[in-house]
């Protein structure tokens, strides 16, 4: 049989609104919450810049390499510029670096559930040996003691943290342990929700700084969900020097946009305004947590803008689709581990409005 040319994400609501792109006046008739784009507005300080030089950035080549971004990015993050590869959102980078890390004779660890393109990349694309560790249901924890045995058995692994779908999170500490006792592993560690799970903790989660102290670390950064910037498609990489020295052989030019280059520098600069956006984040998922909990479900304790609930009847499929003629999308999560078998869904918080709107309409179809 062949294998699958691309793995299954959300985004059905493009369906809906017409992927032509000629009809975006029903987007806000639509709630996208099937897939984890931010529910609020990037800073003011990006769209009002973006406002300003409009014409010019959309005519204009960006700066070849991003050099300017990746400064803005060490400094803000306390890096060296030569530890960063910058690409077009983070799966461009996966794509780019994971086939020059892991040959087809290799045996690659991912977390079960996890992100499905690392599944994709891994079996699909390599064809390398996929070792699923299973998180235990229901709430997914991780033993920390069984994840070093694990790695010690493979030549790389994959931790996506916070984990997706799950939401859950693996402490810095737990994080520097299981790097530290697998030298001869290579960790790749994907944050794409962390700023998250830093702003719940009041301190730093990222193990960003941690790539200066073990060589078989590497750490993979989205601008897209925290900072509101999903469409510009704006990721980076975090490794040692010699790794991003290697990749910027193939990492083609311009491969950040000059709009994403100027939104990214520009969200960098307001922490204070995504702080907040975070803080009403963590209000309206413990709204919504509590309404998906009075339909019976259990619902997996998160530290990110989604949730993720069991519905004890199973039935996901068929409620999803009475939710997508209503115009509300959300995620069916059997395509992210053989375990779900139509029991699990995914749904991303939204303003409270919204997701008012939301436990109506599954009310309404339950």
């Amino acid at each position: 049989m062949d294998k699958p040319t691309k793995a299954v994400h959300g985004g059905a609501f493009f369906g809906a609104i017409g992927e032509s792109l000629r009809s975006l006046d029903r987007a806000d008739q639509i709630i996208s919450a099937d897939v984890l784009d931010a529910w609020y507005d990037p800073s003011p300080r990006v769209l009002s810049a973006i406002s300003r030089h409009l014409p010019f950035l959309i005519k204009t080549s960006p700066p070849t390499h991003g050099d300017g971004l990746r400064e803005v990015i060490a400094d803000t993050r306390g890096l060296r510029p030569e530890n960063i590869l910058l690409g077009s959102g983070t799966s461009s980078l996966m794509f780019l670096a994971m086939p020059k890390l892991i040959g087809p004779e290799d045996r690659v660890l991912v977390l079960d559930p996890s992100y499905g393109e690392y599944v994709h990349i891994v079996d699909n694309v390599i064809g390398a040996e996929l070792i699923r560790f299973e998180l235990p249901l229901p709430d997914f924890e991780l033993d920390e003691s069984a994840l070093i045995e694990s790695a010690k058995e493979v030549q790389f692994v994959v931790l996506v943290n916070p984990n997706s779908p799950t939401g859950q999170a693996i402490p810095l500490g737990s994080i520097q342990r299981v790097v530290a006792a697998c030298p001869q592993t290579t960790f790749w560690i994907d944050e794409t929700y962390i700023d998250f799970y830093s702003n719940e903790l009041g301190e730093s989660a990222s193990c960003e700084l941690l790539v200066g102290q073990f060589s078989n670390l590497i750490v993979s950064k989205s601008m897209s969900k925290y900072y509101g910037l999903s469409g510009l498609r704006v990721g980076y990489l975090v490794a040692n020097a010699k790794l991003v020295s290697e990749w910027e052989r193939f990492s083609p030019p311009w491969s950040v946009g000059l709009i994403g280059q100027l939104a990214a520098i520009e969200a960098l600069s307001n922490p204070d305004y995504y702080v907040d956006q975070s803080r009403l984040t963590r209000e309206f998922r413990d709204e919504m947590k509590a309404g998906l909990t009075e339909f019976g479900w259990h619902v997996v304790p998160s530290v990110t803008n989604y949730l993720m609930a069991q519905v004890p009847d199973g039935g996901v499929q068929v409620l999803c689709d009475q939710l997508a003629d209503q115009g509300v999308f959300v995620r069916n999560c059997d395509s992210l581990s053989p375990r779900f078998q139509d029991g699990w869904l995914r749904i991303a918080v939204k303003d409270r409005e919204t997701n008012h709107r939301m436990l109506a309409a599954i009310r309404q179809a339950l």
